[in-house]
């Protein structure tokens, strides 16, 4: 199913309001994109600002009790879900990465030594084994975890190799790990199991190829990399091996422009998502670059968004924004077939 090509980037959500005669509790109003008479594409579901909410409990409740209330965001910046639709937040706040799993009752946190080692984690990406990738760019490193979370190794240290990781994706198939270099303008890509660097994508500048404090990273399904060259406000293309392909977007207000893009991700029918911390939205687009809609806006109520960062989506088309200022996790709904068969479900 392909989302309709009507551009609504600015404009504020339609808000439904379904009325139940004499209920007694009141259904929240819901908000979707585009405005009618386009069929909505995506939906907004609910915000989590940490442990509690996620799962369902009551902080308050926790807090009256004397117990710790942990999970609480502070920061929330990058995001992961791995093929079990685990979520993994990392809070440049705290110094945390939390794991949420929902067949849990409570999130896990990535320690070594008994405490967190990351002074500013950002990225995070898993391989189909289990291990854990996250870059801490205020050590310029980055750590490796074992799929029962225990500390196995680290790639950098002390600025030898890094000089600000970044954005991380993992490619099974070639066994490779890409790491963004923001302040080296560079993507590095290198072998999972020896850890050793196989190649290296840009250098500053302009050109084709060339980046200007890069962020995040997306694979696609053939191993192409998508990469945000923030602040040239672009998105790059390249085939597995760095071979430039394609770019869209350029600074700007309007549709398919930048001002500050962030997050990237996928969905399972291909569109590329893109955060824009300064626009305060997400823009969707097709894997040539064209503008399909947007949606998100400025705001602390549901589903508004004051400075986003990084986004994820899981295999059901679930998409989790990091909404920093508001100190958590927007979660929206792409409409597509996966939530119609889960509506389908329902019923």
């Amino acid at each position: 199913m392909k989302i309709h090509t009507t551009l609504r980037l600015f404009s504020i959500p339609i808000i439904t309001i379904i009325l139940f005669g004499c209920a007694p509790t009141k259904k929240l109003p819901e908000i979707i994109w585009p405005l009618p008479p386009d069929p909505p594409k995506i939906r907004f579901d609910k915000s989590f600002s940490g442990a509690k909410e996620f799962y369902g409990g009551s902080l308050a409740g926790e807090i009256l009790l004397g117990e710790d209330p942990s999970g609480v965001f502070s920061k929330p910046n990058g995001l992961h879900t791995d093929k079990a639709d685990r979520v993994y937040v990392s809070d440049t706040g705290s110094g945390l990465v939390q794991i949420f799993d929902p067949k849990a009752d409570h999130p896990m946190i990535l320690e070594a030594g008994g405490r967190s080692p990351f002074t500013k984690p950002i990225g995070i990406a898993t391989d189909n084994k289990g291990n854990i990738y996250v870059s801490d760019s205020g050590g310029d490193i980055v750590y490796i975890f074992g799929a029962d979370l225990q500390f196995i190794s680290v790639i950098g240290h002390g600025g030898e190799v890094f000089k600000q990781p970044t954005g991380l994706a993992v490619d099974n198939e070639r066994k490779r790990l890409y790491i963004v270099d923001t302040h080296k303008h560079q993507v590095t890509a290198f072998d999972i199991d020896t850890l050793k660097p196989l190649f290296t994508i840009g250098k500053r500048g302009r050109d084709d190829g060339e980046f200007n404090f890069p962020s995040f990273i997306v694979l696609d399904k053939k191993g192409n990399l998508y990469i945000v060259d923030t602040m040239n406000g672009r998105v790059q293309v390249f085939d597995p091996d760095g071979r430039f392909l394609r770019k869209w977007g350029r600074l700007g207000d309007g549709p398919g422009m930048f001002a500050r893009p962030k997050g990237i991700a996928m969905d399972s029918e291909g569109h590329v998502y893109v955060v824009d911390s300064a626009f305060n939205n997400v823009q969707i687009f097709d894997q040539e670059g064209q503008i399909l809609m947007a949606f998100g806006a400025f705001g602390e109520g549901r589903g508004g968004q004051i400075l986003p960062a990084g986004i994820a989506i899981d295999s059901e088309d679930r998409i989790y924004v990091a909404d920093q200022w508001n100190e958590r996790i927007n979660i929206f709904e792409y409409m597509g077939e996966k939530y119609k068969a889960r509506a389908g479900a329902k019923k």
